[in-house]
């Protein structure tokens, strides 16, 4: 009798490590290269806040904001659109650093990867270069996990910012 158990869950053990080994196989990565352009300025603004800070804290503390940037292959107004950065980021740092807990999502509109879609989340700053956490996709990204490194790019005219992004997504 204790053969007959020691086999099946030999057995089983043996099932569950092909189907996953079988299930890491299909994974591959993908590297995604692109810009975040955001406008804080109206009328034509891809960002706002939401709610303002009740606090004296420096740098608006309790602060949320919502966005539907643009996504571009290039780092220049006129580079191709192919999809949008929409989600909300409320401010979370106490300190002199301003600092947010993003939470967004990547909608490809053009291209490859059109109808697709990455979920991120994230504490962003506008200093050096920050790690995202890429915790699911849509469409060809389903099942999606990985991460982006991003440097924020320029701050110029003033209200417009531009992040660039290096994806690294396992799908």
């Amino acid at each position: 009798m204790a053969y007959y158990w020691s086999f099946q869950a030999s057995l089983l053990f043996l099932l569950f490590f092909v189907a996953t080994s079988q299930a890491q196989a299909r994974d591959f990565t993908t590297h995604l290269h692109f810009f975040v352009h955001e406008n804080d300025n109206s009328p034509n603004a891809t960002a706002i806040t939401v709610v303002k800070s009740t606090t004296s804290n420096p740098g608006g503390f309790g602060s949320i904001g919502v966005f539907d940037d643009e996504l571009r292959e290039g780092s220049t107004a006129d580079s191709k659109l192919i999809g949008r950065a929409q989600g909300i980021a409320p401010e979370v740092s106490l300190s002199s650093q301003m600092a947010w807990l993003g939470l967004l999502n990547f909608v490809f509109t053009d291209g490859e990867y059109n109808g697709s879609s990455l979920a991120v989340v994230c504490r962003a700053t506008l200093e050096g270069a920050t790690e995202r956490s890429i915790i699911g996709g849509t469409g060809k990204f389903r099942m999606a996990r990985g991460y982006a490194i991003t440097t924020f790019v320029s701050g110029a005219p003033a209200g417009h910012f531009i992040v660039e992004y290096n994806a690294y997504v396992a799908h």
